[in-house]
């Protein structure tokens, strides 16, 4: 006798929803432990980009207004919905803080809570779809945590929490079969579409996943009904709420947004791709073991294409595939195991579909430069392999649905019940070797809680440190992400601090990691950290004359380049901890120093030379060029740029400098590749560039220098390698201890390979 049969049968589903709701728990609990009860209590991470989530809505919270984020990219801030700072959730704290509690130390607990409660949510939605598709009640129960638990947002929730919501997929293909079953608007499609409008909002991925599956449900609905005009209205609905929502996000994106130049579009679109594999047997997977046992090769898959399905539906989808091939072959229909209904077939094509812009290249044989031409905006969002999380939701159900048809199929009822227990314990086999383990090392303390910003405080007023001093903090070395154009190499203990420092003074950073950042904003902060002759532009834009607080971790000085230490060399300390130390910085020492003006009088003298080896291609105008008439343009991949024999009459040690031209669409800063060989031919040092981790930078040119040892009649090969075709100029070599000059008789001179006004 069933459960439920002593109960009305009008409960039953919300039994049942909530009977899924309690195996989720129990099942997750030891995932997350006290995750659960004490949110605030704990940080998944706290360093790199998991911090930076953290910090961001933090910040918001207490000191920003309205939709600016201003905790990062100091002086300008941030269209908050354009970064990875959970837009929608931080500004729904801000109100809080402001209206109604204060949550000063709570917003770690608001944003670990979010993603963990809102779990509860995914079960029931894959419960109500489960039950929709004709689930057995009891099938229904086991199966929706699996789905949940496995889903490729699980992972997310251990960083990247604008990410982690798995119950947004399943709400919007339960609401789409919904449409297709009453096939009108009705009073609840406003929530749907208030929710869809949050989230999207929140993060532009999650809303793209939601929003671009409704908009191919419609389609593939309407294709199915034969394109036929009097079929157009619930097709017409399903559309266009995802048409709906994104137009209205990104209206408000085309009106609000201050920033003009943001990457449009980013190399990693054709990279951070979905793929079959990762969709199968990502590592970490009970497949991807067993092929690796019995050493059958598997393909390396990249982090944005795991989306593992698990052993479990991938054994369902295979045997269905030979069962519809069989009925094919041998002329046998078998509904009971392998018709679909309709809408089941609707959602797995819309889902397959997606999966195909999420894999892009990886599959399909179109050019990245058409797609370039012609998805303009999309490509700003260059994880497109996030879009295949629909395909894993669309097939991990279609896996319950056939499961659920052998389970009633089965007989005895003890053998049905032995068959779907055996199931749920595969399912969760992988779940404890595939999501678990990324969960072991999360229990972290709270860094954001009142007693940790005590010690910050208590620092800086035992150090007589006054915040109200300074305009603005600058972390040391530099701290730019995240960005095609832009690499920083994060040294840990300045992060942590200058992250501590800026929510307990409320001082803002100069620095930003931030996602979609504009690529002026960004290298206009990278130039801070620029050679000493470099002009820093940013200062001219800053709105008082107060000092700059520069925080440097306190391993991070013997790792300063140039300009970061010109930066501390020109500033006075004023504190000192086990983790950091801090520098006054005036406003007015940073553009007024003795190397540019010793620049300045060496090319008055007229006595310096030239370099020894210089391209400056003057004949290759009609483009950008960073001196001069003309820069070069390289093609994508690899290009040979120049060859120079060292006839010198004795070993050498030589400046290389060249600059690269990036800019927010067409061209990438790549790598320089330098080849030093002896007279002989022998490789004496192979030397790799990577532009994008530079500090110098001038207007939109990313400077790329070495010194390196070549012998007497020795040869250096120059070479460029890039994602996107490259714009290059001013190449030049010159010997130790030579500062030499160039000049076209303009207002600016080259000296030491940098620009310098006269």
């Amino acid at each position: 006798m069933s459960v439920f049969s002593r109960i009305p049968a009008k409960y039953h589903l919300w039994l049942g929803a909530l009977a899924t709701a309690l195996l989720l728990f129990f099942l997750a609990k030891p995932i997350f432990k006290d995750y659960f009860t004490q949110p605030n209590s704990m940080m998944y991470s706290f360093g790199g980009d998991a911090l930076m989530l953290y910090y961001n809505p933090a910040y918001h919270t207490r000191y920003d207004d309205g939709s600016t984020l201003r905790s990062m990219g100091y002086p300008d801030g941030e269209y908050i919905y354009l970064t990875d700072a959970q837009g929608s959730l931080s500004n729904v704290m801000q109100w809080v803080h402001r209206h109604v509690t204060d949550l000063s130390y709570d917003t770690v607990g608001w944003v670990n809570g979010f993603n963990l409660y809102l779990l509860f949510a995914a079960v029931i939605f894959v419960f109500l779809l489960l039950r929709a598709f004709k689930v057995h009640m009891a099938t229904a129960i086991l199966l929706a945590p699996m789905i949940v638990l496995l889903s490729p947002q699980i992972r997310r929730m251990g960083g990247h929490f604008g990410l982690a919501y798995p119950f947004l997929i399943p709400l919007a293909m339960l609401w789409f079969v919904r449409k297709y079953r009453v096939g009108v608007l009705e009073k609840r499609d406003a929530l749907m579409l208030l929710v869809s409008l949050f989230f999207t909002f929140n993060n532009p991925y999650v809303g793209f996943n939601i929003n671009f599956f409704l908009i191919l449900a419609g389609l593939v609905m309407f294709a199915a009904g034969g394109f036929k005009r009097s079929n157009w209205k619930t097709p017409a609905i399903i559309a266009g709420m995802g048409l709906l929502s994104l137009g209205m996000v990104f209206l408000d994106f085309k009106l609000f947004d201050p920033v003009h130049d943001r990457l449009n579009p980013q190399w990693g679109f054709f990279f951070y791709h979905a793929t079959f594999e990762g969709l199968f047997h990502p590592p970490d997977s009970i497949l991807y073991q067993w092929l690796v046992r019995n050493k059958i090769m598997v393909s390396e898959v990249e982090f944005e294409a795991m989306l593992n399905v698990g052993m479990v539906t991938t054994l369902c989808l295979a045997v269905m595939l030979l069962l519809a091939l069989a009925g094919i072959f041998l002329r046998k229909n078998k509904p009971a195991l392998q018709k679909l209904l309709p809408e089941n077939r609707i959602l797995l094509g819309a889902s397959l579909l997606l999966f195909l812009l999420a894999a892009n290249t990886s599959i399909l044989p179109v050019s990245e430069p058409w797609l370039e031409k012609n998805m303009g905006w999309m490509l700003m969002f260059k994880a497109s392999g996030r879009l295949g999380w629909t395909a894993y939701f669309a097939l991990t159900i279609t896996a319950a649905v056939f499961i659920d048809r052998l389970f009633r199929v089965t007989s005895p009822n003890y053998m049905a019940a032995v068959f779907l227990i055996s199931v749920v314990s595969l399912w969760n086999a992988e779940i404890n070797q595939y999501i678990r383990p990324k969960f072991s090392e999360v229990f972290n303390e709270n860094f954001f809680d009142r007693q940790h910003e005590e010690e910050i405080l208590n620092i800086l007023k035992e150090n007589k440190v006054n915040p109200a001093e300074y305009q603005a903090m600058m972390s040391v070395p530099k701290m730019i992400s995240w960005s095609d154009k832009v690499l920083s190499r994060i040294n840990y203990r300045t992060q942590m601090s200058s992250v501590r420092i800026s929510l307990a003074t409320g001082l803002p950073m100069v620095n930003s990691m931030l996602s979609r950042i504009g690529l002026n904003h960004s290298l206009e902060r990278v130039q801070m950290l620029s050679n000493p002759l470099i002009e820093r532009t940013l200062v001219s834009r800053f709105p008082n004359q107060k000092d700059i607080l520069l925080v440097v971790g306190s391993d991070a000085l013997p790792e300063l380049k140039g300009g970061e230490k010109y930066m501390v060399d020109i500033s006075e300390k004023v504190a000192t901890s086990k983790d950091f130390s801090l520098f006054r910085l005036k406003v007015a020492d940073i553009n007024n120093n003795a190397a540019l003006l010793a620049a300045r009088a060496a090319f008055q003298s007229g006595n310096q030379p030239s370099p020894t080896f210089h391209l400056g291609f003057e004949d290759q105008s009609g483009q950008p060029a960073f001196y001069g008439k003309g820069s070069l343009e390289v093609p994508k991949g690899e290009a040979s740029v120049a060859e120079w024999v060292n006839s010198f009459p004795r070993d050498t040690v030589m400046n290389f400098s060249a600059w690269t031209y990036v800019d927010a669409r067409l061209r990438g800063p790549g790598f320089w590749m330098l080849s030093v060989r002896d007279a002989s031919g022998g490789e004496v040092e192979p030397i790799k560039l990577e532009t994008r981790l530079s500090n110098d930078v001038q207007n939109s040119w990313m400077r790329s220098e070495a010194k390196f040892w070549i012998p007497q009649g020795g040869k250096v090969t120059i070479k460029t390698f890039g994602y996107k075709p490259m714009l290059v100029d001013e190449v030049m070599l010159w010997p130790k201890g030579m500062s030499p000059v160039v000049y076209d008789g303009g207002e600016e001179f080259m000296f030491e390979g940098v620009r310098v006004r006269k």
